[in-house]
């Protein structure tokens, strides 16, 4: 009989094979999945999608259980690791100070306001962050970051994607029509779009329809912003930590506090950024002699692009896998209060750091 304790391969193959139908579905070459030349829809999210839908259509052996809990409980993780190695610290001095406080002010305007409102609203305190780094840093990604540290469930993982990715894509055709609207030019419309539309395949999409220069400036913008995603989670996994202590849900040594309040992986998570910033993550060439599968040659290869590549594909994985965790039931449990806010922060977030924009610039 198939218990928990039996082995997580046959779980994983199945979270990777949903992972890799999401990969493709992706980069499906029409709206809304590709836009130009940018695919606005993330893999993540469609990898959530797809096993929600396996999960409530397909009655699932319990063989499988334990490669899917080690998808979310393991693998995520050590991609979050992984995710490292694409911040640079030095990308911040590379661009203007301006940039950088602005984007610092409307993410603690965005967290503050989502934190608050969910507090009214009587939805949880987790969701609520989850929602919050999603509108304020960089989406998808940093929900999926944030939701170990604070113990998500994953009906609030995957209600807290679903709701930043379904106001991300409203936002790519809102925005160039109320930049239009209101006269931005192309730098003034590529800051605000970096600084107010939550995942980057988002902003792309909607600051290049705008203009090439206002695409490049977005960019820029939007780099520094999900540069703040490792300070952010750093913060919030102490507070988390230090809440834990203060209502005695966890007993820690006093000689383990340390690696309570930073959880292994988000060291990592920044040993590897610092490892990028000092240029310790090698590029490398490859000279290739001739044989049936190449021809002779070179081949360069990026250690940096390598491990990035690794973790977008292993994040993928694990959504697959909170995805096959989620029942409809448990999800709708959630409310419609949790998306209202959702909406309350993203209108906040671009009407803040418009404001900001035509006071600064």
């Amino acid at each position: 009989m198939a218990t928990d304790s039996a082995p997580p391969l046959a779980g994983l193959l199945l979270a990777a094979t949903i992972a890799a139908l999401a990969t493709f579905v992706h980069t499906l070459p029409f709206p809304p999945f590709t836009m130009g030349s940018r695919h606005p829809v993330d893999a993540i999210l469609i990898a959530i999608s797809i096993g929600i839908v396996v999960r409530n259509l397909v009655p699932l052996p319990g063989l499988l259980r334990p490669g899917i809990k080690y998808a979310v409980k393991s693998v995520l993780p050590f991609a979050i690791v992984l995710m490292g190695a694409k911040l640079d610290f030095f990308d911040v001095l590379r661009v203007s100070g301006q940039a950088l406080a602005t984007n610092l002010i409307c993410v603690t305007v965005a967290l503050g306001f989502t934190l608050w409102a969910c507090q009214k609203a009587k939805v949880s305190r987790r969701l609520g962050l989850l929602i919050g780094v999603g509108t304020a840093i960089c989406g998808g990604t940093a929900i999926a970051v944030t939701a170990p540290i604070v113990e998500a469930e994953d009906n609030e993982t995957a209600f807290a994607i679903t709701t930043i990715t379904l106001f991300g894509l409203i936002s790519i055709p809102v925005f160039p029509l109320i930049g239009t609207a209101i006269g931005l030019d192309q730098t003034e419309f590529g800051v605000w779009a970096g600084t107010a539309i939550h995942a980057t395949p988002q902003v792309m999409a909607a600051a290049f329809s705008y203009g090439a220069e206002a695409g490049e400036t977005a960019v820029i913008v939007k780099l520094v912003r999900v540069l703040l995603l490792a300070p952010v989670v750093v913060v919030i996994g102490a507070i988390y930590a230090r809440d834990k202590r203060r209502h005695q849900q966890a007993h820690v040594p006093a000689r383990t506090r340390f690696t309570t309040l930073f959880p292994p992986f988000i060291l990592g998570f920044v040993a590897l950024a610092l490892a990028k910033t000092l240029n310790l993550l090698p590029d490398f060439t490859l000279h290739l002699a001739h044989s049936f599968l190449w021809e002779a040659g070179s081949l360069d290869v990026s250690m940096s692009d390598m491990v990035t590549t690794a973790s977008s594909w292993l994040v993928t994985v694990a959504m697959a896998g909170v995805g096959l965790g989620v029942h409809l039931r448990g999800l709708a449990k959630v409310g419609l209060s949790a998306l209202y806010v959702g909406l309350g922060a993203a209108v906040v977030l671009a009407a803040f750091s418009l404001g900001m924009l035509k006071l600064l610039l």
